[in-house]
């Protein structure tokens, strides 16, 4: 396998999730206060969060089921004439320019708002994947977002435990 030319270190932690599920990865993530960047592949989409002793800093999947202009157009922070304008820009730049620090330096979102919903895209992100049941995870010690990155600081045995909650109501039959 070839390693992440940002991994310098290696690997600390891999294994498969159909043998050792996510939630207790976590779990020990959260026990053993460890900081670090975990990386779930699937074949469907992969994931990325980064801990930071032990809590939660940021997270995000390749494909998420809402994109954030999708989130700001359906809470009303933004219209659709400023989001395709500012897809634009977005596409013009290579996608590297991030359409949120667009829809920001235009005038057309406020910060906050920005900053809320990327930390409820992270906590879905992390949500979502406690429910894969096949791929694998990859755990490097202590790596860390890019300074661009909007941070979160969550407790793991707080989302795990909203997360749990989540998939018991989300079954048939359950109320």
């Amino acid at each position: 396998m070839k390693v992440d030319s940002r991994h310098k270190t290696g690997i600390s932690l891999q294994g498969n999730i159909a043998l050792i599920e996510l939630n207790s990865i976590f779990q020990f993530f959260d026990y053993a206060t460890v900081s670090g960047e975990l990386r779930v592949v699937t074949d469907q989409n992969n994931a990325s969060f980064f801990f930071q002793k032990g809590i939660l800093i940021f997270g995000a999947l390749s494909r998420n089921s809402k994109r954030i202009g999708d989130l700001l157009l359906e809470s009303g922070a933004i219209n659709a004439s400023q989001l395709a304008q500012c897809l634009k820009i977005h596409n013009q730049h290579g996608m590297r320019r991030r359409l949120g620090d667009i829809l920001v330096r235009k005038g057309f979102l406020k910060f906050e708002i920005l900053v809320d919903l990327l930390k409820l895209q992270a906590r879905e992100a992390f949500f979502e994947t406690l429910s894969w049941k096949r791929g694998m995870f990859f755990f490097y010690a202590n790596q860390y977002p890019s300074q661009e990155e909007i941070l979160i600081n969550e407790r793991i045995d707080h989302l795990l435990l909203e997360g749990i909650v989540r998939m018991d109501n989300s079954e048939p039959g359950k109320n």
